[in-house]
């Protein structure tokens, strides 16, 4: 049986993550910041008091890797983190220093969001972001 592995899903959706996250950490770069710290930045932002757990699941990260960005990013002094009120688990926040550094990347962000979306037609990325969230599900 012969396989056409240049129609394969999970290779292109790779393939295509790769892309972006290369992009995104080159114009991140000059930040001192790549496009996962960043995230992870924004996804501590959004819900602080998350434990590491709730991050990785959250963030769609395994603990190390998160825990690896974590660590990077509270030597860089951009975030804090501390023993949860219950259990054994660690809670992050953003520092003053991190959370200025958020506000001063958003619009960087913004600018790699637009020119990601440039690449597609409106329709086409409307139907990408509701494929891959409903994928990101499975």
């Amino acid at each position: 049986m012969e396989v056409d592995f240049a129609t394969c899903l999970v290779f292109n959706t790779r393939m295509a993550a790769r892309a972006v996250t290369r992009y995104c950490d080159t114009m991140l770069r000059p930040y001192g910041v790549t496009a996962a710290q960043f995230s992870l930045m924004g996804g501590i932002k959004r819900g602080e008091g998350r434990t590491v757990t709730a991050l990785a699941e959250t963030n769609g990260i395994d603990r190390t890797s998160l825990t690896r960005n974590l660590d990077r990013l509270e030597t860089m002094g951009l975030l804090t983190s501390h023993p949860a009120e219950k259990g054994n688990a660690r809670v992050c926040d953003l520092t003053e220093e991190g959370e200025a550094l958020v506000q001063r990347l958003v619009p960087v962000w913004v600018k790699a969001q637009t020119e990601m979306r440039e690449l597609m037609s409106t329709n086409d990325f409307s139907t990408t972001l509701t494929v891959l969230k409903r994928l990101s599900r499975v």
